[in-house]
């Protein structure tokens, strides 16, 4: 016993180590003030990056038609007469809490006139204003971290051109504790924010259409938003992408899944009914959210977008067979 406790004593350290141990206890002071820091403020990292967004040329009419396909109206603007475009106000309800969605108009006060395009893509791709806070992901720049470059300066240019500024000031709501606390979203981006595609390309490569349904979908039409299931921390399953969300859960949604048991028996003709008119195969038509989807997103789709989406529906399988 003796003996053991002699090889277990902690002998004194000579000068070499005690520099060695407090070299490494600085390093990882260091390391952990880096960490957090970006956490808290992670614009100091962004401001690095280099963007060329500013090299590209907007085309308005494009934006119009990016505004309308990604949900920009159906979220940012109040129901109720009298309510001003994109001037939000919209409650918001989520498992955590409800919030409401913010002023997006071109307004220099209380909306986004006053933002560069790099700040706007930095909110559209990683939920950071441009003070350097998160968003909540109730705005879903997960999702709309998938658009491309010219999608986002064309968007950004038509909200600047197209919607009239409105000087509404949205007091923000803030979700109860611990969820108030913004900074714990950096950790949680870490674990559920990408850019990774979903696109299903096990029968081969995928064809042009199908990609562009895939984009439509999954990069401006956010649909996975509310048809794909989420762990108790609010991250999408990805493995249970587009199985719906069951009657009981938050906010349900049917499947999207082309199988027997979800929407397999719908014909080409009647996806193009439901996007354009919100007409189900029964005759009857779509209600309560998706009817405002349908009205502020999918109607406004061209035929031939509508055609790819529609395919990319159809494409859909359940675990691997996706």
């Amino acid at each position: 016993m003796r003996w053991l406790l002699n090889k277990l004593a902690i002998k004194p350290l000579c000068r070499w180590q005690k520099r060695a141990f407090a070299f490494g206890a600085v390093l990882i002071a260091m390391g952990a003030c880096i960490f957090v820091t970006l956490l808290v403020y992670p614009h100091i990292a962004l401001d690095a990056e280099k963007s060329n967004l500013t090299s590209l040329t907007a085309d308005i009419k494009n934006g119009e038609y990016v505004y309308h396909l990604s949900g920009c109206a159906a979220c940012h603007t109040s129901l109720g007469n009298g309510a001003k475009a994109a001037a939000g106000g919209k409650r918001i309800k989520t498992p955590f809490g409800t919030l409401l969605s913010s002023n997006i108009t071109p307004d220099e006060t209380f909306g986004i006139g006053d933002w560069s395009i790099t700040e706007f893509e930095r909110a559209m791709r990683k939920g950071i204003s441009p003070d350097g806070y998160f968003y909540y992901p109730a705005f879903p720049y997960t999702t709309y971290a998938r658009m491309s470059d010219q999608d986002i300066v064309d968007l950004k240019a038509y909200i600047d051109a197209g919607i009239a500024p409105a000087a509404e000031n949205v007091k923000e709501k803030t979700l109860p504790f611990p969820f108030s606390i913004r900074s714990g979203l950096g950790i949680w981006n870490i674990f559920y924010a990408d850019d990774d595609n979903i696109v299903p390309t096990s029968d081969g490569e995928a064809s042009p259409e199908l990609r562009r349904g895939a984009y439509l979908v999954e990069a401006l039409g956010h649909c996975g938003e509310c048809h794909t299931p989420r762990d108790a921390l609010g991250g999408i399953l990805r493995d249970k992408w587009m199985y719906g969300v069951e009657i009981g859960e938050f906010n349900p949604a049917p499947s999207l899944l082309n199988s027997p048991d979800a929407l397999g028996d719908w014909t080409r003709e009647d996806w193009r009914r439901f996007l354009k008119v919100g007409l189900l195969p029964d005759g009857n038509h779509t209600g309560g959210e998706m009817a405002l989807v349908v009205d502020e997103i999918t109607s406004k789709l061209s035929d031939e977008d509508a055609d790819a989406m529609t395919v990319y529906f159809q494409s859909l399988r359940g675990g691997d067979e996706r």
